[in-house]
C-alpha cells in the first residue's frame, strides 16, 4: 500500500482500515459497485471540457432518490478525437447512512471515495490481461456484498454492472454484453476471467473461462490509484463540506493549542519568576545566614584560641617584664617608685637617677631589651624578639637634693607586627 495513503474498505456491513505507519484521521473510502451508481458514459467532444455536467442527467436518472442531488465524478478511460469514454459514479445519500455511523464510530473522515472493484482490477492487472491485449474480456470480480461485473475492450471498460448472488450470472452477462455493443460496436468475446467462488456454469457458451489465481489486494489498488490524478471521486458535496469543516475544526484546535501554550508560557515568566526567584533569593538568604553564623563560630573560637595564646605567653607576664627591666637597669643607684604594668600595651614606670646619663643609659637598655623563644621540637632553633617596640622617656629633670626624676612609657609591638 502507498506509504502516504490510508483506506477504509467498507464491505460486509464492516469498516475496515488499513494504514501504514501512524494512523491519521482521514482516508480513502472504498465502496462496493452495488453502493454507488456506475455507469460507462461516452461524452462528445463539445462537453469533454465538463463532463460531469453531461454525465449528471444520466446518473441521476437510475437514482432511486431522483429528487436527491449527486455529487457525479467522472474517470476518462479512454479519448478520441470525436468522444471521451468515462466511467461516471455517484454515491446517493439517501443510502449511506449505515456508511456515515460505520465512519462516526472508527473515527475517521473520508478524502475520496472509489471502488473496491476498480482497486481490486488494478492489483490484478498482471494476472487479468493475459495473451491478447486489445481483445474484449469479462470480468468478474466477487466481494462480500457484490458481484463486480466489468466488459473491457483492451484495458478499458464498455460496460459495468453490479450483482447480488442471486442474480442469474448468464442473463447478466448476456445483458452486459447488449449493453457493450451497443456501446462500442459488436467484438468477439476473447474469454471470461472469474475470481473464485462465483458460480461460472453455462458462461462457456460466451467464451472460454479463466478463474483468477487469486482475489488480489483492493485496498492497495484503491491506495495506488488516489495517487493519480483523475481517478474517481464519488464524494458528496455536503461530505466535502463537513471535511473542510472537520479540517478547520482542527486547524482551530491546534491554533487555540499553540496559543494557550504560548499563554501559558506567558503566564509562568510573569508569575513563575518572581516565584522562582524569591525561592533562589531565599536560598542565598539562607546560605548566608549558614555562612554568617559558620564564620561567627570559626571567630569566636579564633578569638579563644588568641586569648589562650595570650595568656599562655610568659614573654608579656608581668614577672617577665619586671625581670627584664631589672636587666635593662645600669650601674648606680636607680630606684623605681611607681609601677603600672598592662599586659596588652605595656608598662609604665617612675624613678629616679643619681644623674641623667643614668637615665638616658636605661631608657637605650629597655630599647634594646630583647627576648628569646626556643622551639622544643628543635633546641637550636632560637628566635630573638625586642621586649618593647617603644620607650617613651619624660624627663629627667632635677629635684631636692639633685637626683633626676623621670617617666618612662614603654609599649609593647603589636601582634601582627611581631608576625
Amino acid at each position: 500500500m502507498a506509504d502516504s495513503v490510508q483506506v477504509a474498505v467498507f464491505e460486509g456491513g464492516k469498516l475496515s482500515v488499513y494504514a501504514q505507519g501512524e494512523r491519521s484521521k482521514e482516508v480513502v473510502l472504498a465502496l462496493p459497485l452495488s453502493r454507488l451508481l456506475a455507469k460507462v458514459v461516452s461524452i462528445p467532444a463539445e462537453n469533454r471540457d465538463d463532463p460531469v455536467a453531461y454525465a449528471t442527467p444520466i446518473l441521476q436518472a437510475m437514482s432511486p432518490f431522483p429528487d436527491e442531488p449527486l455529487t457525479v465524478s467522472c474517470e476518462t478511460v479512454r479519448e478520441t478525437a470525436d468522444s471521451l469514454v468515462a466511467i461516471a459514479a455517484a454515491l446517493p445519500e439517501g443510502s449511506a447512512d449505515d456508511i456515515g455511523e460505520a465512519l462516526d464510530a472508527e473515527g475517521v473522515f473520508p478524502t475520496r471515495i472509489d471502488v473496491i472493484a476498480l482497486g481490486a482490477i488494478r492489483s490484478l492487472w498482471g494476472e487479468i490481461a493475459v495473451g491478447s491485449v486489445d481483445a474484449r474480456r469479462i470480468v468478474l470480480l466477487k466481494d462480500p456484498d457484490c458481484i463486480s461485473l466489468f466488459v473491457l475492450d483492451g484495458d478499458a471498460p464498455v460496460a459495468v454492472r453490479a450483482l447480488s448472488d442471486s442474480s442469474d450470472i448468464k442473463r447478466e452477462v448476456l445483458l452486459s454484453l447488449l449493453e457493450a455493443e451497443d456501446f462500442a460496436g459488436s467484438k468477439p468475446v476473447f474469454e471470461i476471467v472469474a475470481s473464485e467462488g462465483i458460480e461460472t456454469a453455462g458462461l462457456e457458451t460466451f467464451g472460454k473461462v479463466r478463474i483468477l489465481a487469486s482475489n488480489g489486494d483492493a485496498a492497495r489498488g484503491v491506495a495506488e490509484r488516489s495517487l493519480e490524478a483523475g481517478t474517481l471521486n464519488a464524494l458528496p458535496d455536503s461530505w466535502r463540506e463537513m471535511l473542510e469543516e472537520t479540517r478547520f475544526k482542527a486547524k482551530m484546535r491546534r491554533g487555540l493549542c499553540v496559543a494557550g501554550g504560548i499563554w501559558a508560557l506567558i503566564m509562568l515568566v510573569l508569575f513563575g519568576v518572581p516565584v522562582v526567584y524569591g525561592f533562589m533569593t531565599d536560598h542565598q538568604k539562607n546560605m548566608s545566614q549558614e555562612h554568617s553564623r559558620k564564620y561567627r563560630a570559626v571567630e569566636e573560637m579564633r578569638d579563644k584560641v588568641r586569648l589562650v595564646q595570650k595568656y599562655s605567653d610568659h614573654e608579656r607576664g608581668a614577672l617577665e617584664i619586671l625581670k627584664a627591666v631589672s636587666d635593662a637597669m645600669p650601674d648606680g643607684i636607680v630606684e623605681l617608685n611607681s609601677w603600672n604594668f598592662k599586659r596588652d600595651t605595656g608598662v609604665r614606670f617612675s624613678g629616679e637617677a643619681e644623674d641623667a646619663a643614668s637615665v638616658y643609659e636605661f631608657k637605650d637598655a629597655l630599647l634594646a631589651c630583647a627576648s628569646m623563644t626556643y622551639y622544643e621540637d628543635d633546641p637550636d632553633n632560637v628566635t630573638t624578639n625586642t621586649v618593647f617596640s617603644d620607650v617613651l622617656l619624660t624627663g629627667p629633670s632635677a629635684s631636692k637634693g639633685g637626683r633626676q626624676k623621670f617617666d618612662i612609657d614603654c609599649r609593647f609591638g603589636s601582634e601582627e607586627e611581631e608576625n
